[in-house]
């Protein structure tokens, strides 16, 4: 064999192993992309599955029912049902007029919700904040609900629940953060005789 002829076969040798291992490289390399995209997939699908499991199996929260939990019982009037109602007596508060409409209305229902005698009548008066008057059907008196801006909290759970048999009045369930779990009470007592709201610790109206 020829100097020459050794030359080319060293040359050929030496190709044939570059090419070989290029080859194997690519394979590996590939290989290896193809098990870690298999395996982020898997990963991928059984975190989902986990998941989907996790927001069936989490109960859904009901909404507290406040108005439930409040004894007007404890507070019951005996009223007797009044035929016919009175006119409205405009002159018994004369600054209700300012809400003409909304009393109006609210008094044309004959609706008796509140103490026995009375007619509600509540409604917007800014962001967080509602007000009312109330109606004795017996003479039209007009009187002022505990509402309003003093009356009002920035996170309310619920708002002005009266009861057609009770005296009870409870302006606003509160919390402090709308995060707390922990509620207070804006509530009232209407003094029929004296004829007006007097304040109410929650311990005084609350079911045990």
């Amino acid at each position: 064999m020829t100097k020459i002829t050794k030359y080319l076969l060293a040359i050929v040798s030496v190709l044939t192993y570059a090419c070989t291992n290029t080859g194997s490289s690519e394979d590996a390399i590939e290989v290896g992309h193809d098990d870690t995209a298999l395996v982020a997939k898997i990963e991928e699908n059984t975190l989902a599955d986990t998941m989907a499991q996790v927001v069936v199996d989490k109960p859904e929260e009901l909404p507290i029912n406040y108005y439930d939990s409040l004894d007007f019982e404890r507070y019951q009037v005996d009223a007797e049902k009044i035929a016919k109602h009175a006119p409205i007596n405009w002159a018994s508060y004369p600054s209700a007029k300012d809400f003409i409409t909304r009393i109006t209305e609210a008094y044309q229902t004959d609706k008796v919700d509140f103490a026995g005698y009375y007619v509600m009548s509540i409604f917007g008066c800014g962001t967080s904040c509602i007000m009312g008057f109330m109606i004795d059907v017996r003479d039209g008196k007009i009187y002022n609900l505990p509402l309003g801006e003093e009356n009002s909290c920035l996170f309310a759970e619920d708002r002005a629940m009266g009861n057609l048999k009770s005296r009870l009045f409870v302006a606003g369930v509160c919390k402090e953060n709308l995060e707390d779990k922990k509620v207070y009470y804006k509530a009232y007592l209407w003094n029929e005789d004296k004829k007006e709201f007097e304040k109410v610790e929650a311990e005084a109206f609350l079911k045990q």
